[in-house]
């Protein structure tokens, strides 16, 4: 871009114009019969005036801001999908590793209900619905084994790198305010490249508003006769803007700057929106994660303690796989919450051109 910044300077390339003139009939290789004849080279150079070499490069550089925006737009998209991609590895590995840890439990029940149904202290029934439930989780677990595996893939294709390992923690932190989201929105390299193409928009109408005033042009030439002196010629001239073109490219690129000025204050509308609206999901993540933290997995652990002595006797085993399900539920709807607020934080990172 930089090579269009310097040719935007240049002016444009002279003409070379050859001429034989008065060429005979009777005899075209004769060039001596009168001093009309004569053959001749001219040099025509046009000359751009009232700033326009400068508007050009003004033009140009607002160009290159536009390429420059783009390059952003693609450099936060790409660091917003390994952010993404990686918080979902880490949350399908925490699902595994929860899986796991419930088929451990799952595995001693089932233990524990063989030898209570030995002794006739407990019906075979319970000891079915624990192994049906440890089925189930390995179901699950290689489920979520197999969307890893996919997962693993897409971020290596991101980062362009095998075997990759995600450094960032499992955990959340209190959002930051919305005000903070929405002082940063102009750090947002979309709605730079818009303001950048309204830039691009008002350079070309400074352009076309100088071209109605017509360049000038030089032309010199040197001409020869075989039986007479030589002489030189110096032409000055420059187009007549009569047919009113230039006004009407003017009139033209005006509308078009003001419709590039329209739309970026849209899309800065549009971008404020979109950060309220990922803000409020994340808030809502945000408070669905403290819920199940601090409210309904206390609950359940209670429910444990008041059942503890019938669990440990046998005789509410039943009720205790019931609560180990009720609680891999919640674990598992807590990894979700705390996985989305992740994900939503990366998007809302992105939306104000935060990269790291």
């Amino acid at each position: 871009m930089d090579d269009r910044i310097t040719k935007s300077r240049n002016w444009s390339n002279p003409e070379l114009v050859l001429n034989i003139n008065d060429i005979q009939f009777d005899d075209p290789t004769d060039r001596t019969l009168e001093p009309m004849q004569y053959q001749a080279i001219n040099v025509r150079q046009r000359f751009p005036w009232f700033g326009k070499i400068d508007a050009r490069e003004h033009f140009t550089r607002a160009q290159k801001n536009v390429i420059l925006d783009s390059y952003d737009i693609a450099k936060v998209k790409l660091a917003e999908e390994i952010r993404s991609t990686s918080y979902t590895i880490l949350e399908i590995k925490e699902r595994i590793r929860i899986v796991m840890q419930y088929e451990k439990l799952t595995k001693q029940n089932i233990s524990l209900y063989d030898a209570y149904t030995a002794t006739d202290k407990m019906s075979h029934s319970n000891s079915m619905a624990a192994e049906l439930m440890l089925s189930r989780l390995h179901i699950r677990k290689e489920r979520y084994r197999a969307v890893l595996k996919s997962q693993e893939a897409k971020l290596a294709y991101l980062v362009q790198k095998k075997n990759t390992v995600v450094s960032d923690r499992f955990r959340i932190n209190k959002p930051r305010s919305l005000g903070y989201y929405l002082s940063h929105l102009g750090n947002n390299p979309a709605y730079h490249r818009t303001v950048s193409q309204t830039r691009v928009a008002n350079a070309n109408k400074e352009m076309q508003a100088l071209e109605v005033n017509p360049d000038p042009f030089v032309q010199v030439g040197y001409f020869n006769r075989q039986e007479h002196p030589d002489y030189a010629s110096i032409s000055v001239g420059f187009s007549l803007p009569v047919y009113g073109s230039e006004k009407l490219e003017t009139e033209a690129a005006r509308k078009d700057a003001l419709a590039a000025q329209s739309a970026s204050l849209d899309y800065r509308d549009a971008l404020e929106s979109e950060i309220r609206i990922n803000y409020a999901k994340m808030k809502e993540a945000y408070s669905i994660y403290g819920i199940i933290q601090n409210d309904s997995l206390p609950k359940l652990q209670h429910m444990f303690e008041l059942n503890e002595a019938s669990i440990e006797s046998g005789e509410d085993l039943f009720t205790y796989t019931n609560l180990l399900e009720q609680k891999l539920d919640l674990v598992e709807e807590r990894t979700v919450a705390k996985a989305e607020y992740l994900r939503i934080k990366a998007k809302l990172k992105s939306l104000i051109g935060e990269t790291k």
